[in-house]
């Protein structure tokens, strides 16, 4: 056994059959914490100026659960590096305080023609990339195209477009084979330059050029990014930090040990563990928006015993999943009954009482009996987690859950990239269950097609089910443009995923940061790869007079 690989034993999560805690417990008490952390020392004030020669340069520090793997925003698909590129790269357009986009390198909104099948869209001559070159139209027909030519995990999002075509300098179209509803959020993606990425892919995705605000100082995959601002950046407004820096931190009590000793002027995503003592041991607060972002238990349908559904089922059996959630969850996050967060669900006025209806009480009997019946009632499945402790946290009750159903079961937990890798293999040697996170927009189609649609197998999609009835609904549904219509399909296609126990679907999870009183005017955006924002229309945040 490796030494990521642990029985559920060696990490038993709190709350559960073990009796053994982790660090990580609700247990610990508020004197215990309170004292722990009152023993650090204190550095400088958060977000102070630092002098750099005889400059004084100011910096904004994050420390995050969820690190940034590559910076190349064609093959991104981590979160943690999502937000890293948005503060490198600008698209087409971009998101207001809410949801709906405004243009950002285009001049206005898009003009459609063909009934809707041909949009057109002008492009600013004032943008230009961070080498001073011009961005044209042939970047941004290539930043539409290479995802699909290269298979890339960006490629769900731009495969309804056929074809991209630079019409002049300044003006590109796009074809699409049918209307495309999600088509706004699929121009907000970063625009790249064709020539700088092609001329090395792999320099590129460390030391990639924008057209965004932030050039890159220095970069160290899933340890930490660090941007310096474009002061030369040509467009609006221009942001006040000088340096930014986004870290990753492994654990939430040393996330909040560093508010503690000013290591960094904020941490994200706020665990629940620690999210009571924030202003108890820090001069910070707390500052949430309810988000896109849910977790699930993803089965592998591919290979090994859950390609049996007698065994899906049974697995259904062994965890309360309302306790889990009360347990590791609450109070940044709730329980949720299908693969769309609970406001997209209420937004499109889906059957949420009928699919918690779907979803199993814990029965240990019933799952040995179903184990039994499957001629699986013995080995281990293998369930496999990122490093986060919520993922972790999950992973391990499922682990107890099934030890009380007299079944064996392996928690391994591994660091995002090699979990991202092995994710999406289908292989049983890799998972039996996985721990999946889902982190999307307003639009269902974000949180459906790269999940489970059998295009994106082996991509983002590590489940493998392929049931013509559903593709064909989730194809359908990203291709009308009538709403109901568009949530018939949706609904038909989650209710098919239930039932089939594609997934069992676990809970929502706010988008949050812990900022320091001397970071003002900070906003956390409901869609989570566009946090942290350091500037936006007329707004910047800025480091007050506390330092």
């Amino acid at each position: 056994m490796g030494a990521n690989e642990t029985t559920p034993d060696e990490f038993p999560a709190p709350g559960w059959t073990n009796e053994r805690t982790t660090e990580w417990s609700r247990e610990t008490t508020r004197r215990g914490l309170l004292a722990a952390l009152g023993a650090a020392s204190t550095g400088a004030l958060a977000g102070c100026s630092a002098m750099l020669g005889s400059e004084s340069v100011t910096t904004f520090r994050v420390g995050t659960l969820r690190p940034p793997i590559t910076l190349d925003p064609i093959r991104a698909r981590a979160i943690g590096s999502e937000q890293a590129i948005g503060r490198i790269f600008d698209g087409l357009y971009e998101y207001s305080n809410g949801t709906e986009t405004v243009p950002k390198i285009a001049t206005g909104e898009p003009q459609f023609e063909d009934d809707g099948r041909t949009a057109v869209v002008e492009l600013d001559d004032r943008a230009r990339f961070q080498n001073g070159r011009e961005v044209v139209a042939d970047d941004v027909a290539y930043s539409f195209t290479a995802p699909v030519e290269e298979d890339a995990p960006t490629a769900w999002r731009v495969s309804p477009i056929e074809s991209v075509d630079a019409v002049d300098e300044r003006t590109v179209r796009f074809t699409l084979e049918a209307p495309y509803p999600a088509l706004d959020h699929a121009l907000s993606y970063p625009i790249v330059p064709r020539q700088e990425r092609e001329d090395d892919r792999e320099a590129f995705a460390t030391d990639p050029i924008g057209a965004g605000p932030f050039e890159v100082a220095s970069f160290s995959a899933e340890t930490k990014a660090t941007l310096s601002r474009w002061d030369d950046y040509w467009g609006e407004p221009t942001p006040a930090i000088d340096r930014f820096t986004v870290a990753y931190v492994e654990f939430p009590m040393t996330q909040l040990t560093s508010l503690r000793t000013n290591r960094n002027d904020a941490i994200e995503p706020v665990s629940p563990m620690i999210v009571d003592h924030v202003s108890d041991v820090s001069n910070a607060s707390v500052t949430r928006r309810q988000g896109y972002t849910s977790f699930y238990f993803g089965f592998n349908l591919n290979q090994g015993p859950t390609t049996d559904p007698r065994v899906r089922e049974a697995i259904s059996y062994c965890l309360d999943l309302e306790k889990a959630v009360a347990e590791f969850i609450e109070p940044m996050g709730e329980r949720q009954y299908s693969p769309l967060p609970p406001q997209v669900a209420a937004e499109w006025d889906m059957p949420t009482d009928e699919w918690a209806d779907l979803a199993n009480e814990t029965n240990p009997e019933r799952a040995r009996q179903l184990f039994r019946e499957a001629d699986e009632a013995s080995g281990q499945l293998r369930i496999l987690t990122t490093t986060d402790p919520k993922h972790k946290e999950f992973g391990e009750a499922l682990a107890g859950g099934l030890r009380d159903a007299s079944h064996g079961a392996l928690v391994i937990s591994k660091p995002e990239s090699v979990f991202l890798e092995r994710s999406v293999t289908g292989s049983e040697r890799d998972y039996s269950v996985f721990v999946g996170e889902i982190t999307g927009t307003p639009d269902p189609d974000s949180h459906l097609y790269p999940t489970f649609h059998e295009n994106t197998a082996g991509v983002t999609n590590g489940t493998f089910y392929r049931e013509d009835a559903v593709m064909e609904r989730l194809t359908a549904a990203r291709e009308t443009e009538n709403r109901e219509r568009r949530r018939r399909l949706y609904e038909e296609a989650i209710t098919r995923l239930l039932e089939d126990r594609v997934c069992l679907p676990i809970c929502s999870f706010d988008n949050s940061f812990a900022v320091d009183a001397g970071i003002e005017n900070f906003r956390v955006h409901p869609i989570a790869r566009v946090n942290p924002r350091l500037a936006w229309e007329n707004e910047v945040v800025t480091v007050g007079s506390e330092s």
